[in-house]
């Protein structure tokens, strides 16, 4: 069995690379790629030592935000050399972005009544919707709220179709970094890669 697209805590997975390659042994995964948000600090030579020893083929990946038109989409990248510099900076320029967006959206959502941590969500690197929803939704401070707005405590997918997707309430622009020079170090490389399309449809309440 093979798994091309998965997120570690590095992202807004919850495992640590380490433990992936662990649960892919116990499931019998042979081929995996770790693809996190915007970030390939999974990846370093003691991973894939680590994965070799246990029988286990690492594909580096990659899952970055990109935007066409109006529509956001997460472009899944892989085969790549995870070790080039120009290729990390480029990233840290998106993630640096994501850190904007929290701030942004986070006093949004406080406007609109949700208590957030913005300050402890700031401490991920790689900081995305759903921590937001996350912290949102297991905060006691918001349940009262929650109830109002929903009848229920909502998953973290559902606040954000609802809440903070585009055309939702509190939804904010995230700026997306995307260079010429990225784009030459792709093709350089002649690498394969598939497009996923995120949902930017908000359900009206």
């Amino acid at each position: 069995m093979i798994d091309l697209h998965i997120h570690t805590n590095k992202s807004d997975g919850e495992l640590s690379p380490k433990e992936i390659i662990e649960e892919a042994r116990f499931l019998g995964v042979s081929v995996i790629s770790i693809t996190d948000h915007d970030t390939i600090d999974a990846y370093d030579e003691e991973l894939f030592e680590y994965a070799r020893k246990r029988g286990i083929k690492i594909i580096p990946g990659v899952e970055v935000s990109s935007k066409v038109e109006k529509a956001g989409v997460h472009i899944l990248g892989y085969n790549f050399n995870w070790k080039n510099e120009e290729f990390r900076k480029e990233l840290e320029k998106i993630r640096n972005f994501r850190h904007e967006y929290l701030y942004e959206v986070g006093k949004k959502l406080e406007e609109l009544g949700y208590a957030v941590n913005i300050l402890k969500l700031d401490k991920i690197e790689s900081v995305t919707k759903a921590h937001i929803a996350l912290d949102i939704i297991e905060n006691e401070t918001n349940k009262e709220k929650l109830i109002s707005e929903f009848g229920y405590i909502p998953s973290k997918g559902e606040f954000i179709e609802t809440i903070m997707n585009e055309n939702c309430p509190r939804f904010c622009r995230k700026e997306i970094c995307y260079t010429k020079r990225s784009r030459r170090n792709n093709k350089k490389s002649r690498r394969k890669s598939s497009i996923s399309t995120s949902s930017s449809i908000c359900t009206s309440r």
